[in-house]
């Protein structure tokens, strides 16, 4: 492919993105691949400089044609070397996503593409939904927080949405390993920043909305706004799969461009839970919670038809994020047979109410919970299966939304017997300013520092007693904790199998 017949296929498949401003430099070469890290570059590549956070690509463009660029994108001027093919546009970001979804051939327009946003509930309801669709005997990839499959491999994930260049790379994977279906987390980041422009979804899922992020987005109307983007790339003949349960989520309903389908406990959705049960009470939709760790089972009621799903998930959350799935599998016309198969057989997600059993006489879980929402949720939820004391271990992320912190430390000792505080992914903060945000407006006595996370779940450990149960949050699958700048291995999981091991 040329630079001519890339920049051909950009403008006509893409006419409503902003244009190009200016060319200079010839237009036949030949683009073998295209590289938005000068480091990635390689003979015949097309770079294209995004000007970042904390970096701007401007600043590389040298480094990127020494290593062989034969054309470079920029959105600011710059000083024309050689005979290089330069290309001013008016966003290089945007750009980067239509040229990049140009150069890969649109693999989304081949598959069934699904989106799943929302501050929690994506990476459990994404494997929900894969699994259904497995078992309906389709192909299927994911890209999320925990993995990224493409039919080919298996990889560790380091976004939960990937830059527009790898998505569109991993999309045409896909495509070329004859995957049918492909889910997707979609976070607020990459719809703001367009990581998935020039993509087609047919359906976009928001799963629920509270605080989170307001680091990057500023405030809850923009948080909102950015996460409500996802339904700009869905058509008039897809569908919008929303919770009618959560007030902000329900308030799209009736402004989308698109098929709606709701789904939840309360009356007016179109897709309905009743009749929650496990093996020991009846629960109503008043009080939609929780088998004991076994798993739970509930009637689904549709417009067409009323079936009961059982999982071996457990809580509340799983309750919408298995609702929800279903709500997919019902916009695709998946009969009630295979959706029942598909929920049944679903195995817990990793970090996600993850059970650690090493033989010890309490509840261990380790659970992704890093929002005030998420942690009430499961704090509620240990209380429904718990036989004594909750004891929750947890910290805050740094260089995030720190509004969040206070909130989070009142709802863990308001809803926990004791808490130890902790430190998270610190990043460039110092875990002790973290902790004291934490902090900052805690009534209760029922806390105790320990910014060093090993030394926290072990004491945690040695603390717990008999039918107790013991929360460690924050970072689930995770297996490194960043420290100024580095990633050291640290697993939750084996830190606490370590801790129980050693305490017996």
């Amino acid at each position: 492919m040329t630079i001519a017949e890339l920049l051909r296929g950009f403008r006509n498949r893409f006419a409503g993105v902003k244009k190009i401003k200016r060319l200079r430099g010839p237009l036949e070469r030949e683009i073998k691949g295209i590289a938005y890290d000068s480091r990635a570059v390689k003979n015949g590549f097309l770079f294209v400089a995004v000007k970042g956070f904390s970096v701007d690509g401007h600043t590389y463009i040298k480094d990127a044609i020494s290593r062989g660029a034969v054309g470079v994108v920029v959105e600011k001027a710059v000083e024309f070397q050689n005979d290089t093919t330069f290309i001013e546009v008016e966003d290089s970001r945007e750009a980067l996503a239509f040229l990049s979804t140009a150069f890969y051939g649109e693999p989304s327009r081949d598959l069934f593409l699904i989106g799943i946003t929302g501050t929690n509930g994506k990476t459990t309801t994404s494997y929900i939904i894969k699994n259904v669709l497995e078992a309906w005997g389709k192909r299927v990839g994911l890209l999320g927080t925990i993995h990224y499959i493409t039919g080919k491999e298996i990889l560790t994930a380091p976004h939960t949405t990937p830059e527009s260049l790898d998505l569109q790379r991993y999309l045409s994977e896909m495509v070329d390993n004859n995957i049918e279906y492909a889910v997707i987390e979609v976070s607020s980041h990459a719809l703001a920043l367009k990581r998935v422009d020039g993509s087609s979804f047919k359906i976009g899922m928001f799963t629920n909305f509270s605080q989170d992020h307001l680091d990057f987005h500023g405030t809850m109307q923009e948080y909102f706004a950015a996460k409500s983007r996802l339904f700009n790339y869905i058509k008039k003949d897809g569908y919008a799969v929303l919770n009618w349960d959560d007030p902000m989520v329900r308030s799209l309903t009736g402004k989308l461009n698109c098929n709606l389908i709701t789904c939840g406990l309360k009356e007016g959705a179109m897709i309905r839970a009743e009749n929650i049960t496990d093996n020991r009470l009846k629960i109503t939709e008043h009080r939609p919670i929780l088998s004991e760790v076994e798993g739970l089972s509930f009637e689904v009621q549709t417009p067409e038809d009323r079936f009961v799903v059982s999982s071996g998930l457990v809580g509340r959350n799983n309750l919408y994020n298995i609702l929800m799935s279903v709500g997919v599998a019902y916009a695709i016309g998946i009969n009630k047979d295979v959706i029942i198969k598909g929920v049944k057989e679903v195995e817990p997600v990793e970090g996600r109410f993850e059970k650690i059993d090493e033989g010890q006489g309490f509840l261990c879980i380790v659970d992704y919970a890093h929002t005030e929402d998420a942690l009430r949720n499961l704090i509620q939820e240990a209380r429904l299966i718990t036989k004594a004391g909750v004891i929750t271990v947890f910290g805050c992320g740094g260089d995030r939304d720190k509004t969040k912190r206070p909130k989070m430390g009142t709802v863990a000792t308001e809803l926990s017997d004791f808490v130890i505080f902790t430190s998270d992914n610190p990043r460039t903060e110092e875990p002790m300013e973290i902790i004291k945000d934490i902090t900052n407006d805690i009534r209760k006595n029922n806390y105790m520092v320990e910014p060093d996370r090993a030394r926290a779940i072990e004491k945690a450990v040695s603390m717990a007693k008999t039918g107790d149960t013991l929360l460690v949050a924050g970072k689930g699958h995770e297996d490194y904790q960043e420290i100024k700048g580095v990633r050291y291995p640290f697993s939750d999981k084996e830190v606490l199998r370590k801790a129980i091991q050693n305490s017996k």
